[in-house]
């Protein structure tokens, strides 16, 4: 921890760095939050995760991708995507190769 002289500083100086810390601290807490939020339609889960959608449709049905729906449209979140491609073990031990 760094000591500071605070009779050398001004209450206005003390207040920007402190203001400056938590706006990085809360832009880094954010970050996170919005990548996971992030929807990706059919098609585009199909394609991160190299498969067809008929493929696509048959993982949703076996529970190992979660689909949401939302109105008519169903959706994926990026998150749950990537931590099911975490959990997927190939069969040949090769990997994804699209």
């Amino acid at each position: 921890m760094t000591k500071v002289m605070l009779s050398t500083l001004e209450l206005s100086d003390i207040k920007k760095v402190v203001e400056e810390a938590l706006e990085n601290k809360l832009k880094n807490l954010n970050q996170p939050e919005k990548e996971s939020l992030k929807l990706l339609s059919r098609k585009d889960t199909a394609e991160l995760l190299c498969i067809s959608l008929p493929t696509l449709h048959d993982w949703t049905k076996t529970g190992i991708v979660k689909a949401h729906r939302i109105g008519n449209r169903i959706l994926y979140k990026l998150d749950e995507v990537t931590q099911a491609l975490k959990s997927i073990q190939t069969s040949n031990g090769r990997g994804l190769s699209c």
